[in-house]
């Protein structure tokens, strides 16, 4: 055998084996049967010993609420700021990960998880938390398969019902009523944006509630959400300042209260509008005069037999105000 040859048949193994790998994946890692579970069942969060205890149930548990029952613009805050593409991929954003591996090898940074709202889901119900290839491996097939078995919304919803949003602390029901008294469903952006920030590291970010202040950290990254919202169109762009000067019940900051600026806003642009129309209508009327008054003139000047010069200047029609020094002094853009 040549070496040539040889290095063939390596090489076309080296290839089997590493189509091999996702394949075995699939079909014999893959716990196919309780994913596929989940289109009809809940998840079930236990906390034992300040520990999360996973369990896929039939019965729908006290505290879960279905993706109906969450505020729309609260539950895309969370999406806007976890997994950005989440409606786009299929269980894995590949850009992320490159962006991820750039990352650590540019700065020599620790390397970030990257990881989507799927892969966040397989993670904390089929796999631990360990460090490794395998782990890795696992969790991009297990998430790439229950995007085939599931719909983006049932993720979603298993996603906000099982996370960590403080210490000991899970489940978007039980957020809502510890940070703001209320039902998911009457959450406002700006709350939704607030639990958003938790979840990075919820027991750390969470000091803004304990001190009952926003930090400026917090404070930043909320509007920050805020803005995504608007960009992605979950929210209007004009939305986004109002959304920003709300204030959280527990704040000690108060904030300007956003009915008032929009009243004032309202009325100020009102007024200015009214006084633009008047303006403009007082320079028609002024225009039309001053035509008038040439037309006037210039027929005057025929029936005398007075030569009037044909400079286009001095055409009724070519006669145009020149108000740009004006305009752009007043301008009120």
């Amino acid at each position: 055998m040549t070496k040539t040859k040889k290095n063939l048949i390596i090489a076309s193994l080296i290839l089997d084996v590493i189509i091999l790998i996702p394949v075995l994946f699939y079909f014999l890692v893959i716990p196919r049967s309780e994913i596929d579970g989940l289109v009809e069942n809940f998840v079930d969060v236990k906390v034992v010993k300040n520990q999360p205890q996973y369990k896929i149930v039939s019965k729908k548990p006290a505290n879960w609420k279905t993706l109906k029952e969450i505020s729309y613009v609260a539950a895309h805050a969370i999406v806007v700021s976890e997994d950005w593409g989440f409606y786009q991929h299929n269980g894995y954003d590949l850009s992320q990960m490159k962006e991820a591996v750039e990352d650590t090898v540019e700065d020599g940074k620790k390397l970030r998880g990257a990881s989507t709202i799927s892969q966040q889901v397989v993670k904390n119900l089929f796999l631990t938390n360990e460090r490794s290839y395998v782990r890795k491996l696992k969790e991009l097939s297990y998430s790439m398969y229950m995007e085939r078995s599931l719909s983006k919304e049932k993720i979603l919803e298993i996603y906000l019902n099982i996370i960590e949003y403080g210490e000991g602390l899970y489940g978007i029901n039980n957020a809502s009523k510890k940070y703001f008294n209320k039902s998911p469903k009457n959450l406002t952006a700006r709350e939704g944006a607030f639990l958003a920030m938790l979840l990075p590291s919820p027991k750390r970010h969470a000091q803004s509630f304990k001190e009952k202040d926003l930090t400026p950290f917090a404070s930043k990254v909320v509007d920050s959400i805020i803005d995504k919202l608007a960009r992605a169109n979950y929210i209007k762009k004009e939305q986004a300042p109002l959304e920003k000067a709300r204030s959280f019940n527990w704040e000690k900051t108060k904030r300007t209260a956003p009915e008032e600026d929009t009243k004032t806003d309202v009325l100020e642009l009102k007024q200015t509008e009214i006084e633009d129309k008047v303006r403009a209508a007082s320079g028609r009327k002024s225009k039309s005069k001053r035509r008038k008054k040439n037309r006037e003139e210039d027929q005057y000047a025929r029936d005398s037999s007075i030569e009037v010069s044909d400079e286009p200047s001095f055409d009724d029609d070519a006669i145009i105000e020149d108000n740009s020094g004006l305009e752009e002094e007043f301008s009120l853009e």
